[in-house]
């Protein structure tokens, strides 16, 4: 099953989020890096394409320098 989900940068100070969504591989293969969302200010939020299935994956972490 599809799930729409959003994510937001709710922090206030100067760092960013990023927002990698991943599909799984299949057949042994690795896995794909699909996209990529900075978010970069407080109140920024991912895109209407953000979703989870059975078969991607989110993964969210603070922007490195």
């Amino acid at each position: 099953m599809t799930k729409a989900i959003r994510v937001e940068n709710a922090d206030t100070s100067d760092y960013q989020v990023v927002v990698e969504i991943w599909d799984k591989g299949q057949d042994g293969q690795p896995d794909v890096l699909a996209s990529s969302q900075v978010l970069a200010y407080p109140t920024s939020m991912t895109d209407s394409n953000t979703y989870l299935t059975s078969t991607r994956y989110l993964i969210v972490k603070e922007k490195a320098d």
